[in-house]
């Protein structure tokens, strides 16, 4: 007769366990990865286990991603187009509607306002190593931009169902540039209307990334960023236009090499959404926006650069390490 031993019980405990845990994995992954068409039904009637198979699932894909798989878009160049605000020029309107651009400078960054969107089509600016990051509180308020004629109020947005969402971010603006230039930050003519969905997540939460990582652990990085318009967008009772989607575009300039992740946020993007999932080539985005990014670039640099998709977000976990290395032995 078979006798079980104690190491045969203990392998049989572990293959159990095992088991269950691919289960598991199979169960959480797979529902993450089933379309929102289906996913939303489940929402709708076991609200609160579709919420945890979904954050179970984004954040076992999440910490796949902080591995960092995949390749970069990135390009060699022959001199380098740093910038205070706009690395390789200011974003040129090529048909955009609604007329010429207004550009709006401001202390940590710089805008190409619409008067007749009466939105920032984008915003440039530069984040860059700090000893210390910190921001002071945040106003309760946001101001008129008197430079502006359409005049946008923190009013025209209330109960409208959208976030005021900020193109230069408060927090990446403050920790670099100083209080002056965080309240700065609050005026109307930074901010486009944004669904609460991606404001306060995924947007928040690759704003974040890049002022705490990027900015810090590459020394310097600059972005473009701005909103993306149907060709007759809803509009607010004031008349500020609804964007369909967001853009973010990063450059980084290391090595004799320029690379870069560009990003495009639809506004009605599911919960629980990657960062990842939302990269784009530049191409694509000019397409979009109307915008022709880093004209200041040679031709034959820009061209194959902007023709690129990048395969992951940037790697920081090795560049934090040599980074506070290095700040240790100062």
């Amino acid at each position: 007769m078979f006798k079980l031993t104690g190491k045969s019980i203990r392998r049989r405990g572990i293959g159990a366990l095992l088991v269950m845990l691919l289960l598991y994995l199979l169960v959480v992954l797979g529902y993450y990865h089933l379309p929102w068409s289906v996913r939303r039904h489940v929402c709708d009637y076991a609200p609160s286990v579709d919420r945890q198979l979904r954050s179970r699932g984004y954040d076992i894909l999440q910490r796949w991603d902080e591995l960092a798989v995949g390749g970069d878009a990135s390009v060699e160049i022959g001199r380098s187009l740093r910038a205070d605000y706009a690395y390789a020029g200011f974003p040129k309107d090529v048909s955009v509607p609604g007329g010429r651009l207004k550009i709006l400078q401001n202390q940590g960054y710089v805008v190409g306002y619409s008067e007749s969107l009466k939105n920032p089509v984008w915003v440039g600016y530069r984040l860059f190593d700090v000893p210390v990051l910190s921001s002071e509180k945040r106003p309760s308020r946001f101001s008129v931009d008197k430079r502006t004629r359409a005049r946008v109020s923190h009013d025209d947005y209330t109960n409208s169902g959208y976030d005021r969402g900020h193109m230069a971010p408060n927090y990446g603006i403050a920790s670099r540039y100083g209080q002056e230039a965080q309240l700065e930050t609050f005026m109307m003519s930074n901010i486009i209307p944004q669904t609460p969905r991606v404001n306060q997540h995924l947007w928040k939460d690759l704003e974040l990334r890049v002022a705490q990582k990027y900015g810090l652990f590459f020394r310097e990085v600059w972005v473009i960023t701005g909103p993306v318009f149907d060709n007759q967008p809803d509009r607010l009772k004031s008349g500020v236009a609804i964007p369909s989607a967001y853009y973010k575009i990063i450059v980084d300039e290391s090595g004799g090499r320029l690379r870069s992740l560009a990003f495009l946020v639809p506004h009605n993007i599911p919960p629980y959404s990657r960062i990842k999932t939302c990269l784009i080539s530049i191409d694509e985005l000019e397409k979009m926006t109307g915008l022709d990014f880093f004209p200041d670039l040679p031709d034959d640099v820009e061209n194959e650069l902007e023709a690129q998709t990048a395969g992951r977000l940037w790697p920081w976990m090795v560049p934090a390490m040599r980074y506070r290395f290095s700040r240790q032995t100062d």
